[in-house]
């Protein structure tokens, strides 16, 4: 996102069995580095297999503040922690400890504080009992601490909106936000047996994926850029507007929600719902590992997902690629960020650890000539929100800058240069070059220590540098897409949500100079790649509907974060089965997507209807019954 940063989108699954724990009690005396400190503590199995499980744990503090919490339990079988998010984890034999992250170190009293992980078990996947709270019991002086066990709900109610994080203020004038804790929540109902899925029958043109590309049996959907509009190769204007799923960028290596949910199923409800595109955030590392021949083995649920069994990350992006094209939907590949980690977005730059730019680029080369002859495969988004604060990463570099230098964090030079290498390979691709997080005003330059030298707005956001600096692709520029990124008060609370904003003044705060003049000056078209939220009932949705506001009367291109349920500071358009849709939040989104005149969704396919005939249709059709181009310049 932007100066702020979720919580890695935090990891809430499909619950399907519960402990809860409420354990109160008044300790005797307390350590001096610890407060102290009774609770309540959510244990949920959110899946489980034979040799493995999934769980989220929320604790909230019933006692006073605390500024660092550290929950510990002891395993009652066999349990080891293989992968933990929105916590610091340590684990010996059967005791663990989760520590607070450093972006969420304060607890308040009443609060609640929530992280998931995943573990592997041998015999009986048996539940903690106990649990201490910066070191002290939660069940202390209380003579007969009880447990009970219910099961939760297999689908949540349409209407049921996740619980918002609390809208925290952080005293800075830089504009970096901070994730915030999200709640579990706390509804609850009896569980329903789930059949086993049966396997889904798929055209035999739509052939089970293999370690080879499969290219498209045509070639007729390749889009370029005429001034700030999308187009096809008949030059009609079309409107890209889709979804966000995460996953391929954690370390689960595939997408999130192939744990509880079928594959075939979700794309088919996406298509039906009119998303004609999903852009797919994937990591530089997961890239270079199928370059090499590595695969580790992806989290998919075999049970709910039988036709993906055996199948590596590859192959399941290689059917989804295929799928997609059945259901009339595109893709676009967003590297999210450099390594397979689902914290990985917090890095600001393209290169980190073993990886360089170098390797960047050729990552770039590899998956762009997999897919070059798959015209569903139509965009590539080269770097998630660069970013990094210049006043105060001048020694270390670690901050993404856009001037006209090589330089080796110079984000306009590597997304230029990627592009190029990108298009030497596929032509047809688009490629979109997102901002960064601060520009220097005018008479300042990178170079200064002086924050008052710089405007600041979300990561991915400024593209303030395209007017100075513009991207440079030579014969292809009718590719370039610039793509910035939005978010709203919950996510952090910009100055410009001051009481009484409104879409005028976010337009002249915000919107204006950072990248909707790139529209207004036809100079390339906009796609917002990350936009939305919770829906609040206050200041939150207010801007969600102002930026949808905008968006509608000027078709910008777009795609809503996200898809999943397990984005800890804007939820998803689907509930924690992921299957059932947040009917409210797919309400507000709707008149974004592209429709005609009788209310079909329109895919980006020349041949094949969006979902299918009885919800979609396709570019010929539509401009066939004469329904009126997707323009407002």
């Amino acid at each position: 996102m932007s100066q702020k940063h979720r919580s890695f989108r935090t990891k809430l699954a499909m619950l399907s069995g519960l402990l809860a724990l409420v354990l109160a009690g008044q300790p005797a005396n307390t350590k001096p580095t610890a407060a102290a400190a009774v609770c309540e503590v959510t244990y949920t199995i959110s899946n489980q297999w034979e040799t493995g499980f999934n769980a989220n744990v929320s604790v909230k503090n019933l006692g006073i503040g605390l500024n660092n919490w550290q929950l510990s339990w002891g395993f009652a079988g066999n349990q080891t922690i293989t992968n933990l998010w929105n916590g610091t984890l340590n684990q010996t034999g059967p005791s663990v400890s989760v520590a607070n992250p450093a972006w969420a170190a304060s607890l308040p009293s009443n609060g609640t504080a929530s992280f998931g992980f995943q573990a592997s078990y041998s015999g009986t996947n048996a539940l903690p009992t106990a649990f201490k709270l910066n070191g002290v019991n939660c069940g202390d002086d209380q003579p007969n601490p009880t447990t009970t066990s219910t099961l939760a709900p297999t689908t949540r109610p349409a209407t049921s909106t996740p619980t918002t994080p609390p809208n925290t203020t952080i005293p800075t004038l830089t504009g970096t936000p901070k994730p915030t804790n999200t709640a579990i929540p706390t509804t609850l109902a009896t569980a329903t047996s789930t059949p086993r899925p049966t396997n889904t029958a798929i055209p035999t043109s739509i052939a089970t994926a293999t370690s080879t590309p499969i290219g498209n049996s045509n070639s007729d959907d390749w889009l370029h850029t005429n001034g700030n509009q999308i187009v096809d190769s008949a030059g009609r204007p079309v409107w890209l507007t889709g979804v966000n799923w995460f996953g391929f960028n954690a370390t689960e290596r595939v997408f999130h929600g192939l744990w509880s949910a079928n594959l075939t199923t979700m794309l088919q409800s996406i298509a039906q719902r009119g998303l004609n595109i999903i852009r797919v955030p994937i990591s530089t590392e997961l890239i270079l590992e199928w370059k090499a021949g590595i695969f580790k083995t992806p989290n998919v649920n075999t049970y709910a997902n039988p036709e993906l069994e055996g199948l590596t990350s590859l192959q399941i992006f290689d059917r989804f690629v295929l799928l997609s094209k059945q259901f009339g939907i595109k893709v676009m590949i967003d590297v999210h960020s450099a390594e397979a980690d689902n914290a990985g977005h917090y890095a600001p730059l393209w290169y980190k650890g073993s990886i360089t730019s170098e390797q960047f680029y050729q990552a770039w080369e590899w998956i762009t000539d997999r897919y070059k002859n798959d015209d569903t495969v139509i965009a590539m988004d080269i770097k998630n929100e660069p970013h990094g604060t210049a006043h105060d990463n001048q020694s270390s570099g670690q901050f993404a800058k856009w001037d006209n230098s090589s330089d080796i964090n110079n984000w306009k030079y590597v997304c230029e240069t990627a592009s190029k290498r990108i298009l030497a390979i596929n032509p047809n691709v688009l490629v979109l070059c997102e901002g960064n997080e601060v520009y220097p005003k005018a008479g300042a330059n990178y170079n200064s220590n002086n924050k008052n030298d710089y405007y600041f707005t979300w990561w991915g956001g400024n593209l303030r540098g395209v007017r100075d600096y513009p991207v440079n692709l030579g014969a292809n520029q009718d590719q370039l897409v610039y793509s910035p990124h939005d978010y709203g008060p919950l996510v952090f609370n910009q100055s410009w949500f001051y009481p009484g904003f409104s879409k005028e003044t976010l337009y002249n705060d915000v919107w204006q100079p950072n990248w909707f003049f790139i529209h207004e000056e036809n100079i390339a078209p906009l796609f917002i790649g990350e936009w939305g939220g919770f829906l609040d009932g206050g200041a939150n949705e207010q801007w969600m509907k102002a930026l949808r506001d905008l968006i509608k009367e000027h078709y910008l291109h777009h795609t809503f974060w996200v898809l999943n349920p397990n984005s800890g500071d804007t939820g998803g358009l689907l509930g924690y089965d992921w299957a059932t849709w947040d009917e409210a939040k797919y309400a507000l989104l709707k008149p974004v997507l592209w429709a005609d005149r009788n209310g079909k969704f329109v895919s980006l396919d020349h041949q094949i209807p969006l979902g299918g005939a009885a919800t979609g249709t396709t570019i010929t059709t539509y401009y066939q019954q004469a329904n009126p181009p997707p323009t407002n310049p």
